[in-house]
C-alpha cells in the first residue's frame, strides 16, 4: 500500500514533518515506530488535524495552515506531501530544499520529476506501488542535481528495475491508449511506452 511505501522511505530524523497530514495514519506509523524525535503534522483542514490530535495526541505537534508556511522558520529533516495534485505539491515545496523530500503526487508525475530534479534535487527512490486498482508513485529525494531522460521522467528514474507493479501498469497504459484516438499526445505516449518496453527486454 502507499502509506506502507512511503513510511519505508522515511530515514530515522529529529523533525519529521507530515505535510497535509489528513487524518495522521503516517504520523501515527512514524511515532510508533521511533524514527523521529519531533514530529509535525500540518493540513488546512481543521477537521483532519482534529483527527489525527485524536489518534496521536500528545506524541505530535499541529500546525493548522498551508504546506511548509505552518511550520514557520522550522525546516524538518524528513518531509512528506503525499495525496495532492502535482501543481499542489510544487507549489508547496516552492524553493525549499529539505534534506529528505518524499512525494507521493495524484498526477502531473512527470512534471513533478523534472521540475524538482531542475530545482536542486535528486531523485534517490522511485517506485509505483498499487492500491485496489489504482497505482501510485513514490517518489524519494535529497538535495543535488540529477538530469533524466524522458523515459525516466515519464516512468521514474528506475523504471527498468521492471517491478511487477511497474509492468502491470505499464500493460494497462498501453491497452487504455491502444482504445483511443490516435492524437499526436497519445501516439507520443505509446512510442514511449514502446521503449520502456525494449529497455525491460
Amino acid at each position: 500500500m502507499r502509506l506502507d511505501k512511503i513510511f519505508s522511505f522515511v530515514d530515522e530524523c529529529d523533525i519529521f514533518a507530515d505535510i497535509g497530514c489528513d487524518h495522521g495514519y503516517l504520523s501515527k506509523a512514524v511515532a510508533d515506530s521511533g524514527k523521529a524525535k519531533r514530529i509535525i503534522c500540518t493540513d488546512i483542514s481543521e477537521k483532519c488535524l482534529s483527527k489525527a490530535k485524536e489518534l496521536l495526541g500528545s506524541r505530535a505537534e499541529y500546525r493548522l495552515g498551508d504546506g511548509f508556511e505552518a511550520l514557520g522558520d522550522i525546516t524538518p529533516d524528513v518531509a512528506v506531501i503525499s495525496g495532492m495534485g502535482g501543481n499542489t505539491v510544487l507549489h508547496i515545496v516552492g524553493e525549499r530544499k529539505i534534506p529528505t523530500l518524499i512525494v507521493s503526487p495524484q498526477g502531473d508525475v512527470c512534471k513533478v520529476r523534472n521540475s524538482l530534479t531542475r530545482s536542486g534535487y535528486k531523485i534517490t527512490e522511485d517506485e509505483v506501488v498499487k492500491e485496489g486498482k489504482r497505482y501510485y508513485d513514490v517518489i524519494k529525494l535529497s538535495p543535488g542535481s540529477q538530469d533524466l531522460s524522458d523515459l525516466q521522467c515519464e516512468f521514474g528514474v528506475f523504471f527498468d528495475r521492471g517491478t511487477p507493479e511497474f509492468v502491470e501498469r505499464l500493460q494497462r497504459d498501453k491497452q487504455n491508449l491502444l482504445s483511443y484516438k490516435n492524437t499526436p499526445q497519445n501516439l507520443y505516449k505509446l512510442e514511449l511506452i514502446r521503449r520502456a518496453e525494449e529497455c525491460l527486454r
